[in-house]
């Protein structure tokens, strides 16, 4: 089956194919090649640079970086990759201290690797966003030093947010019933696409609990995608439903946030553990249709080790109104 990650002339596609696989073996197998991360979710002790001040590097992380073992009530199994990172836009300005202004990108894919006939990448999600930080304050205590990471901040953002599949029409769709094998995987090259802008607030409390808060407004027409892409009438499903009624509304606890951080530079059998909860509702009716996700993590000899569970909604974008129950493993970087 083909995998219309991009949709591009074969020869580009093949290539952009076993780049990403190769990209899902590193990830998967090869944890000291991977990225960090930032989502303002873990407190690290500040270092200073040679300057004395906080380091607030030009490339930092953004969401976690991970890969791992998925499975999908409604799918078979993959290997599910995420890559994100963020780049500071404009030197630290003295008059305002406290602000950074980021462009962000996070990407999400499957490697289906023995579970699907030849073994396809598919793109899941693909999220580049421009915001703006706001910290409680400038001091080192605010920032995470070599980690990126912050204790506290305000973010207001403006997103595009879709899967890159190729079938917007039901003649495409038609299409690709007859290629995909089996026919139900046609499902997952419906396309999806939004604009939203976003404001959301993390804040550590004591007891090292961290507390993260989100909320999103799909736009009906946004700069970027135009037209929003979600369910089609002529999809035919009696879960189908706005995006709007299944996310939008986000919260999660962290505890001990210090323990999500985990350095590569090997340590005990078993350490830092660590455990996230997430609740995320729709906000045209918040509360009808919920999704809730627990994580667990440590450190196992070197390794950032993290199994999951969820139930709900939002499995990935071009299925993200039906209701699944998934759960995995993962490895989960924190840091550069």
């Amino acid at each position: 089956m083909r995998s219309p990650v991009l949709a591009t002339a074969p020869c580009s596609r093949a290539a952009g194919l076993l780049c990403m696989r190769a990209i899902a073996i590193a990830l998967a197998f090869l944890p000291a090649l991977t990225l960090a991360v930032d989502q303002g979710m873990v407190i690290t002790n500040p270092e200073p640079n040679k300057a004395g001040q906080p380091d607030d590097r030009v490339l930092q992380p953004y969401e976690p970086i991970t890969g791992g073992w998925t499975k999908d009530s409604d799918d078979v199994s993959y290997l599910d990759v995420t890559l994100s990172v963020k780049v500071r836009l404009l030197p630290v300005i003295p008059q305002l201290p406290r602000s950074r202004v980021f462009l962000a990108l996070t990407t999400r894919f499957g490697f289906y690797w023995g579970t699907r006939p030849n073994s396809p990448v598919i793109g899941k999600d693909y999220n580049p966003k421009l915001l703006w930080r706001f910290l409680p304050d400038a001091t080192p205590n605010s920032l995470g030093g070599n980690s990126g990471q912050y204790a506290s901040y305000l973010d207001v953002a403006y997103a595009h947010e879709s899967n890159g599949q190729i079938v917007h029409t039901l003649a495409q769709y038609k299409e690709e019933l007859v290629t995909a094998s089996p026919p139900e995987y046609a499902d997952n090259f419906i396309h999806r696409g939004w604009d939203y802008p976003e404001v959301a607030w993390k804040h550590t409390f004591s007891h090292d609990i961290a507390l993260y808060l989100d909320g999103k407004y799909f736009l009906p027409y946004g700069l970027l995608q135009g037209p929003e892409d979600q369910y089609h009438p002529w999809e035919n499903n009696p879960q189908g439903k706005p995006r709007r009624a299944v996310d939008g509304l986000e919260a999660q606890v962290a505890w001990p946030s210090s323990n999500l951080y985990i350095p590569l530079t090997g340590g005990r059998s078993f350490s830092r553990p660590n455990l996230t909860l997430k609740y995320k509702t729709g906000y045209d009716v918040p509360f009808k249709y919920s999704t809730v996700r627990a994580e667990l993590g440590c450190e196992c000899a070197w390794l950032p080790i993290a199994i999951w569970a969820q139930h709900g909604y939002m499995s990935d974008l071009a299925m993200y109104y039906q209701k699944v129950t998934s759960y995995g493993i993962e490895l989960r970087f924190e840091s550069f």
